[in-house]
């Protein structure tokens, strides 16, 4: 009877380390249909598994959930990308270059009710000094309780054609300006998840914690 109790203990270890081993190494998304992957369960492209995690920028006063792989892009990199003196003040981007989270608070003032007139101002001079721009979309959505409006759009790059989801909120009466981009070629994979990261974003208004 002591050596059946032994063994017991010995099944019930066994299972325990077998289940803890599983979910230690199991991905979530792994066993959900390609239609019920989220930012949140993790996402596989191409058999590769894309990981998100929510950070904070803009002195902690925004958060949003981005690609866990996305890192800071170097400055020289960036003024290549972006060779305006008033390049976005945080650039994100994957291991390859081509896809890109720019983040801005620019110095506009606006209210939330001049978002889509603001909108549809920038469209129309991006347009302007690039005819390769195709606008695809527009619309307004109501995000944590705070409006965001946005565009999507293509244009083409030294390489290849990019797709864009460009969006604007109002943070402390100035315009907040984000817009993600990849490969146009990869839109069926990224363009769900790029508004999921829209539709995350959290944004704090007055004081940063720290102050």
């Amino acid at each position: 009877m002591s050596d059946n109790r032994y063994f017991d203990e010995e099944v019930i270890e066994m299972v325990n380390e077998a289940e803890s081993s599983f979910a230690d190494n199991a991905l979530p998304a792994d066993d959900l249909p390609r239609d019920e992957q989220t930012i949140y369960t993790g996402i596989k492209i191409l058999g590769e598994w894309i990981a998100f995690e929510e950070r904070r920028f803009i002195e902690e006063k925004i958060s949003m959930t981005v690609p866990a792989e996305y890192k800071p892009m170097d400055e020289e990199t960036a003024k290549i990308k972006y060779p305006m003196e008033q390049r976005p003040g945080v650039i994100l981007t994957d291991h390859t270059g081509a896809s890109n989270i720019s983040i801005n608070h620019m110095d506009q003032a606006i209210s939330a009710d001049e978002l889509e007139k603001f909108r549809d101002k920038m469209a129309s001079m991006m347009n302007r000094m690039n005819p390769g721009i195709k606008a695809q979309a527009t619309g307004t959505e109501e995000i944590s309780g705070n409006k965001a409006v946005y565009v999507e759009f293509t244009n083409p790059a030294l390489d290849m054609k990019l797709y864009n989801l460009m969006f604007f909120m109002e943070l402390d009466g100035r315009v907040l300006m984000i817009n993600i981009n990849f490969p146009a070629k990869s839109m069926k994979y990224w363009k769900d998840p790029a508004f999921e990261m829209m539709r995350s974003v959290k944004i704090k208004k007055g004081q940063t914690e720290d102050e």
